[in-house]
């Protein structure tokens, strides 16, 4: 499953399938808390939005993760080096980690089989341009809600960073 980027910000930015179809919207207000919702079709009322996730930002560099649907707080720790580890509402270990400038969602145990990666926007200069994409593997299809708003935590906290002190200099 691919959810693609309409815009190349993971906090400001509606979360698109290959065929178009719109699942997510993640909003991030200036200085506030980035929200994440889902959109659901229902056959009585049509398409309806449910929020699944609140990413805080915190004094100390992290950030409190709030899952909606089950009402579960995760504290996220600043990133350490190039890996970010958490344990999920099921009780398994997971971790955003950098691999060769991409991050990719594991698991944190022996197997580390992976959950997610994104790839980011290409301007089709050397290559085919392409838009950025959250490529959800077969072991994350269960747990798309989960992958997506750790995904905002850890591109708020990781990523976007990054790109804003890139532009300064």
């Amino acid at each position: 499953m691919e959810l693609y980027l309409r815009d190349n910000d993971p906090t400001r930015t509606v979360m698109l399938e290959a065929s178009g179809e719109e699942l997510y919207k993640t909003d991030t207000p200036r200085g506030g808390a980035t929200s994440v919702v889902r959109f659901q079709r229902q056959a009585s009322v049509g398409l309806v939005s449910v929020q699944i996730g609140k990413v805080e930002s915190t004094t100390h560099g992290g950030s409190n993760l709030v899952l909606c649907e089950n009402g579960m707080e995760i504290v996220l720790r600043p990133p350490l080096d190039s890996e970010w580890a958490f344990v999920g509402p099921d009780g398994r270990p997971y971790k955003w980690q950098l691999m060769i400038r991409y991050p990719v969602l594991m698991l944190n145990d022996n197997s580390l089989t992976p959950i997610a990666r994104y790839r980011r926007a290409k301007l089709g200069i050397v290559s085919r341009s392409r838009r950025a994409f959250l490529e959800i593997l077969p072991a994350g299809v269960n747990i798309v809600d989960l992958v997506v708003v750790t995904f905002v935590s850890y591109a708020k906290q990781y990523l976007l960073p990054e790109a804003s002190s890139s532009f300064e200099s």
